[in-house]
């Protein structure tokens, strides 16, 4: 149904996380702490992921969808369906860190497949076990958990620059995903973003973190 703006957990399937909408916006409880700190009604003191309530600031005034409702504003059904299919907007934080750092869990894996001495230029997080880095000898998709084929999984798929002859990033309404492509490699479609997942050439992610997928993809070009 949806992703953390920042990390891009999902609230579906077996590893689903528990998100929050504030102002249209959906987080995971460690995403919402980390940039907008502690969000509670100013009318009852209801507080995301203890009430079950979503929350949105009107006038001023962070209100829970409960308290909303009372008030004739907005009922939840709607709010939630609303933020469900309007285009994710970028959480307000700073620029995403573009190295090692930025892969989070899924550090360790892209280190055990680095040459020695290799330095990665960049490395971006997709959707829930999904990544994507760079060094100046290859390029490296990662994989872990479903994404992966398994719950338990983890793989990296490594690219040397000769066996890419492009890249390219394709836009859904509320998804993206980045395709590498070469002799032989797939081509996927964007309104299949669920098929998409396990592909060995491609990373998904969340419409909202589409500008650092483009800078990642400017690198990539340099090497291409």
């Amino acid at each position: 149904m949806a992703n953390c703006v920042k990390c891009g957990a999902s609230n579906l399937g077996m590893g689903r996380t528990d998100l929050v909408i504030v102002d249209e916006t959906w987080y995971c409880s460690r995403c919402l702490k980390s940039t907008l700190g502690t969000v509670s009604c100013s009318k009852c003191g209801n507080q995301p992921f203890r009430s079950g309530e979503h929350f949105k600031t009107i006038n001023g005034e962070v209100l829970c969808t409960d308290c909303m409702e009372k008030q004739g504003i907005m009922k939840k059904y709607d709010y939630v369906m609303s933020s469900v299919m309007s285009r994710p907007r970028a959480a307000r934080t700073t620029q995403a860190p573009r190295g090692l750092a930025a892969l989070g869990t899924m550090k360790d894996l892209l280190e055990q497949n680095l040459e020695p001495g290799e330095e990665v230029e960049v490395a971006v997080l997709g959707n829930t076990g999904e990544a994507l880095a760079c060094s100046s000898k290859h390029l490296f998709i990662l994989k872990a958990g479903m994404a992966s084929g398994s719950l338990t999984g983890r793989k990296c798929i490594k690219y040397r620059w000769n066996q890419i002859t492009g890249a390219e990033i394709k836009a859904g309404a509320l998804y993206g995903l980045i395709e590498i492509q070469g002799n032989g490699l797939p081509s996927h479609d964007a309104r299949n973003i669920s098929q998409v997942k396990q592909a060995e050439n491609a990373v998904t992610f969340l419409i909202a973190k589409q500008g650092e997928f483009e800078d990642a993809l400017s690198t990539i070009k340099q090497y291409i």
